[in-house]
């Protein structure tokens, strides 16, 4: 263990403090050894990478550069979070998705790490019929369950509903979500869903099922095609204030309908990218809840 001395040691006390102006001497340097003749902010804008949508990454940032102020958690506009506790009291969800659940496969998940699980059901995952046997053993009051069920999510409900009847769980203990998507599943194969059937278990889990959510807005089928990171902010605040008009002409008041929602983004290797995105979507969607009259519900 290093002891500092009774007056103190700063490491740094013989080096002078680097200007802006010296960082950008330097890149001149560098530019004109290439060939390039540029001096002062040009020398830096230089070396600026233009990404999706027409934004600009600058090579240095300082405290000179200002941004706006991000708030608090859990006030808005939320870009810091929805509560000043964080989403999750015990630290980050860990949700892991399983196409295919083998005898034990989920319960190891549980066992070493895993917080939450994400089921694909139906089509090209795990049978509705084989729900209960993908989740034997799991303490259902415990980990949350997150459905992906496409056109079998009505069928693959009422089995997570019976599963939570016949273990009895608590309804005030369930939480995750149904993962309804109809929009994100006509994006993906190109199959129109009725909403209908969404808007009946959105009323059953209103009513019912305090912690549990009805609707997923996926952002992944317009990220996997393609689409830039506004691209996808763009697709998914229309398909949020969608099923927001949905539910709430089905009745549902707008606070209910909010929480109805939850929002799934891909996170990419560009790792400062996506925090802007995923703050983006939040000073977003929290303006969506602003105009529709319930601005600290969503």
């Amino acid at each position: 263990m290093t002891v500092l001395p009774d007056d103190g040691l700063s490491l740094a006390a013989e080096f002078p403090d680097a200007t802006q102006e010296q960082w950008q001497r330097l890149v001149e340097g560098v530019l004109r050894k290439s060939g390039r003749e540029v001096s002062g902010d040009a020398a830096e804008d230089a070396l600026s990478t233009t990404l999706e949508d027409g934004l600009r990454t600058r090579p240095l940032y300082t405290a000179r550069d200002t941004a706006p102020d991000p708030g608090l958690p859990g006030f808005a506009p939320y870009v810091r979070g929805g509560r000043p506790e964080g989403g999750i009291a015990g630290g980050w969800d860990v949700r892991q998705r399983h196409a295919a659940a083998p005898d034990g496969a989920v319960l190891t998940d549980l066992e070493n790490g895993v917080t939450s699980l994400w089921l694909l059901v139906g089509r090209g995952g795990i049978p509705v019929s084989g729900l209960a046997r993908a989740l034997d053993g799991v303490y259902l009051d415990l980990a949350p369950v997150v459905l992906d069920a496409g056109r079998d999510t009505e069928a693959a409900a009422a089995g997570l509903f019976r599963l939570y009847d016949e273990k009895g769980i608590d309804p005030k203990a369930v939480r995750g979500n149904l993962g309804a998507d109809p929009l994100g599943y006509e994006a993906r194969t190109g199959e129109a869903l009725d909403f209908a059937p969404v808007a009946a278990l959105a009323r059953r889990v209103t009513e019912e099922f305090p912690g549990l959510r009805t609707l997923t807005v996926d952002a992944l089928p317009y990220h996997e095609a393609g689409g830039s990171a506004a691209q996808e902010l763009g697709a998914s605040l229309a398909t949020g204030v969608s099923y927001l008009r949905e539910l709430t002409e089905a009745g549902l008041g707008v606070e209910q309908a909010l929480g109805q929602l939850e929002f799934r983004y891909a996170a990419t290797a560009d790792q400062f990218l996506t925090i802007a995105k995923l703050r983006a979507a939040r000073r977003l969607w929290a303006r969506v809840t602003e105009v529709s009259g319930a601005a600290d519900a969503g």
